[in-house]
């Protein structure tokens, strides 16, 4: 009888889904001097200033074996090989209101950073503005993201991919963001003398910008929308995609638009477009209009009742 009650308890305790899972285990390592961050992997990351290089992870007991922390070339590279951890590791953490295991790395630098590249699911957060003065990039991918970012540099550049989602306010001399598949991007509020945007694919992208020139590019069926202000302003627009510059005060602009895309803008001295293929500018403001060519596009005033040009 009481080898059946041990054995029924056994059984009980190994049934799937109700398996207890591991332990979290907090332990740090040492490093040699890095100038990027490389991590791939569910890490919620935080950078923060000290007095060496170390990071400091914590990582679910069962998962550890699975786990590289090393500097290669200039980087640090974190990360978590998932396709090795054993099926029966994995299970322990995906039984009915089971939570999932902990990945987390404080990453400590006493010096400033050049790059960050996220993959897989890493998030960015509670981070100082330790980045290079100079120039800096972040790279993100997979179902990424960087949460409330501030960054301060010479040149900035963003690239955000797939699934990834960044959230960013930034004061920078060159401005480079890139936004590609379905990757969110919101530039809580941008400071620089000059600005890139290209969008493609699925892509979203909200900003609020000072600077003095603007250019977008835009391809597929991406989105955007930007306010702000500057003194000149650049929009090669195609595909299906749709911008509403509608609150980006500008006193010139040029405008290239081809396909069935859409563009609202705000320019209140010159206007130069381009338009083919279907496509719809509507301005707003009353600037002087040269047109290069219309073809099988649609040109209107955005605000007042006046009639569109269609050729």
């Amino acid at each position: 009888m009481k080898k059946l009650i041990i054995s029924l308890l056994c059984g009980f305790l190994l049934f799937p889904g109700m398996e207890t899972a591991a332990a979290t285990r907090q332990y740090s390592r040492n490093l040699a001097p890095f100038l990027g961050v490389e991590v791939s992997g569910p890490f919620s990351v935080s950078l923060v200033r000290g007095a060496d290089y170390r990071a400091l992870l914590s990582v679910e007991e069962a998962y550890i074996d699975y786990v590289t922390c090393e500097v290669k070339g200039s980087s640090l590279v974190i990360s978590l090989a998932e396709r090795k951890v054993p099926s029966e590791v994995k299970r322990q953490f995906k039984g009915k209101g089971t939570p999932d295991p902990e990945f987390s790395a404080v990453i400590y630098v006493p010096d400033l950073l050049q790059s960050v590249t996220l993959t897989d699911k890493a998030v960015l957060l509670n981070t100082e503005d330790l980045f290079d003065k100079a120039r800096v990039s972040f790279t993100l991918s997979g179902s990424s993201s960087i949460k409330s970012l501030k960054v301060s540099s010479l040149s900035f550049n963003l690239n955000v991919q797939n699934k990834a989602s960044a959230d960013i306010d930034v004061t920078c001399n060159d401005c480079n963001v890139q936004a590609s598949n379905s990757a969110q991007i919101k530039i809580v509020e941008q400071q620089s003398a000059h600005s890139i945007y290209n969008l493609q694919g699925t892509s979203k992208v909200v900003s609020l910008c000072t600077t003095e020139v603007l250019t977008v590019h835009t391809k597929a069926n991406c989105t955007m929308s930007i306010s702000g202000s500057g003194v000149m302003a650049d929009f090669d627009i195609n595909g299906t995609s749709e911008v509403d510059a509608s609150g980006f005060e500008v006193p010139d602009a040029v405008v290239k638009m081809s396909s069935v895309c859409k563009l609202t803008e705000a320019a209140y001295k010159t206007l130069r477009v381009n338009l083919n293929g279907g496509s719809i500018l509507n301005f707003i403001n009353d600037p002087a209009v040269t047109i290069e060519n219309i073809r099988s596009a649609t040109m209107s005033p955005a605000l007042n009742g006046r009639k569109s040009i269609s050729l």
